[in-house]
C-alpha cells in the first residue's frame, strides 16, 4: 500500500471512531432524559440529578456531633445606689445575658447552704441591690445547667426567677424561685465587691416592679415589671410558611419525597408513610409526626450514653431536630424551648417563639412545637409553620396604668408585652396577663 493510501486509511478510520463515540453520547443522552417507571414516571435521570444536587446545596448543615445552644427569653434589672434599670427584650444568647450571666454561673456553681425563704423575702431583697433574672418560663434543673455550665445545687428544682444581692459587706445571696413559687436563698462565692462595680456600670430603661408602685397595683402579681420607655416592637408580617415547602420539610424530617405511599386527604391534608412512621402536611401549615424506634443515623434518635437520656440531652435532640427542620421558615422569628417534663420513661417538650426577645404567642394557647421523646428516640412532634417579618411600623401599647386597670379583672396577674398571632396576616404587640 502506498503512503497517500495508508494517511487516507488512518483518516477514515479516526473519522468513524469519532462518528461512533458521537452516537454513543447521543444514545446515553436518549436515555438519560428517558421518563422512568414508577413513582418516579415524571422524572428523567438527568432530572433527579439534578434535584439531588439541589437538595445537597439546600439542605441544612447539621452537625451530629454537637448541639444547638439552648435559647430562652430573659428580663433583667439592675440596681444600684442610684438607680434600677433594665430591658425586657432580651435573650440567653444576647451579649447583655453573656455578661451578667458570667456573675449567675459563678453564684449558681458556688451555691451553698439552701435555706427557705417566704416570697416577703424575696420582694424585699428586691428592693436593694442586685441583679434580678426572670426567664418568662420555668426552667427545670437539668436544662438550667445545661444554659449556665454548673450543677445546679441541692434543693433547687429549676428556676423561674432568680436574684443576686449582696448579703453583707462581703458575700452574695443568691434567691432562687421555682415554677410552683417555692424560692431557696444561698451562699456563694461571687464578691460583694465586684458585683456592686458590676452593677455600677449598667444602664437600661427605667424600671419598677408592681408592689413598688401603691395602692393602684395591688392586684397585679408583685413580680409585674414597669419599663419606661419599653422597647421598641416593630409590627409582623405573617404568612404559612408550609405551603411551597412540603418537599423541603419531608427531606429534613428525612422521608423521600417521591415515595407511592404519599397521598392528599379531601380535607387537603398530605400524608406520608414511611413503616413504621408517618407525616402529616396541613394546609394550616402544621406538621404531625409519629414513629417508631429511630436508628442511630436518624435525626430522630436521641444521643445518649444509657437508654435513659437525661432531661437534657433529650432536649438537645428535640431542639436539633426543631432547628433543622424549621431553618429558613420563620422569617424573623426564632425558636424557643418553653417547657420539659418527664414522666418515667416519656418525655414532652414544648417550643414557642420569640421575635428579639419578646415572646410570640398563638392566640388559641397552643405551642408553636411540641416533642415527643421515649427512650431513645423521638417517637411523635408537632409544629406550626409560620414564617413572620418585621414592619416598619411600630404600634403603640396601651400606657401600663390603663394596661393594669384592665387588668383588675384578673387578680394576681402578671402584665407582660408579646406578640399575639390571630391567624392573620399581620401580628402587634399587646399586653398580656397571665
Amino acid at each position: 500500500m502506498s503512503r497517500g493510501a495508508d494517511s487516507r486509511a488512518r483518516r477514515v478510520d479516526r473519522a468513524q471512531n469519532l462518528t461512533i463515540c458521537l452516537l454513543t453520547l447521543s444514545l446515553l443522552l436518549l436515555v438519560a432524559n428517558l421518563p422512568l417507571f414508577g413513582s418516579l414516571s415524571d422524572s428523567s435521570l438527568i432530572e433527579l440529578a439534578r434535584a439531588r444536587l439541589r437538595r445537597e446545596s439546600d439542605a441544612p448543615v447539621v452537625d451530629r456531633g454537637g448541639t444547638p445552644a439552648l435559647v430562652f427569653p430573659v428580663r433583667i434589672v439592675y440596681t444600684n445606689d442610684y438607680a434600677r434599670v433594665g430591658s425586657d427584650a432580651l435573650t440567653t444568647v444576647s451579649d447583655e445575658f453573656e455578661r451578667a450571666g458570667a456573675f449567675l454561673s459563678e453564684a449558681l456553681g458556688s451555691a451553698n447552704g439552701a435555706v427557705p425563704v417566704r416570697d416577703a423575702a424575696f420582694l424585699d431583697a428586691l428592693r436593694g441591690e442586685g441583679v434580678y433574672f426572670d426567664f418568662t418560663n420555668a426552667l427545670p434543673a437539668g436544662l438550667l445547667s445545661e444554659l449556665l455550665g454548673v450543677t445546679v445545687p441541692d434543693g433547687a428544682d429549676g428556676a423561674r426567677r432568680m436574684l443576686l444581692a449582696p448579703a453583707n459587706a462581703e458575700a452574695v445571696a443568691l434567691y432562687v424561685q421555682d415554677g410552683a413559687g417555692r424560692c431557696c436563698r444561698y451562699f456563694t462565692g461571687v464578691s460583694a465587691a465586684e458585683l456592686a462595680d458590676f452593677l455600677a456600670t449598667r444602664g437600661g430603661e427605667s424600671a419598677d416592679f408592681a408592689f413598688m408602685l401603691g395602692e393602684d397595683y395591688a392586684q397585679l402579681s408583685p413580680y409585674t415589671l414597669s419599663l419606661s420607655p419599653g422597647a421598641p416592637r416593630a409590627a409582623l408580617s405573617a404568612a404559612n410558611a408550609l405551603a411551597g415547602n412540603e418537599d423541603t420539610i419531608l427531606r429534613r424530617a428525612e422521608f423521600n419525597a417521591h415515595t407511592e405511599n404519599r397521598f392528599t386527604e379531601s380535607s387537603g391534608t398530605v400524608i406520608v408513610r414511611e413503616a413504621p412512621n408517618a407525616l402529616y402536611l396541613s394546609p394550616d401549615g402544621t406538621v404531625d409526626y409519629l414513629g417508631g424506634e429511630a436508628p442511630p443515623d436518624s435525626i430522630c434518635f436521641v444521643p445518649s450514653e444509657t437508654d435513659a437520656p437525661t432531661l437534657g440531652e433529650a432536649a438537645a435532640a428535640a431542639q436539633n431536630l426543631a432547628v433543622t427542620l424549621l431553618q429558613g421558615l420563620l422569617g424573623d422569628a426564632e425558636l424557643y424551648l418553653s417547657g420539659a417534663r418527664t414522666d418515667g420513661s416519656r418525655t414532652e417538650i414544648s417550643f414557642d417563639l420569640m421575635v428579639d426577645g419578646t415572646p410570640l404567642r398563638l392566640s388559641d394557647g397552643a405551642h408553636a412545637g411540641a416533642v415527643t421523646v421515649e427512650g431513645r428516640s423521638i417517637t411523635a412532634f408537632t409544629f406550626r409553620v409560620r414564617s413572620y417579618t418585621r414592619q416598619d411600623a411600630e404600634p403603640l401599647l396601651l400606657p401600663f396604668a390603663q394596661a393594669a386597670a384592665i387588668a383588675r379583672v384578673y387578680p394576681g396577674a402578671e402584665l407582660t408585652v408579646a406578640y399575639i398571632d390571630v391567624g392573620a396576616e399581620e401580628v402587634l404587640p399587646a399586653w398580656i396577663a397571665d
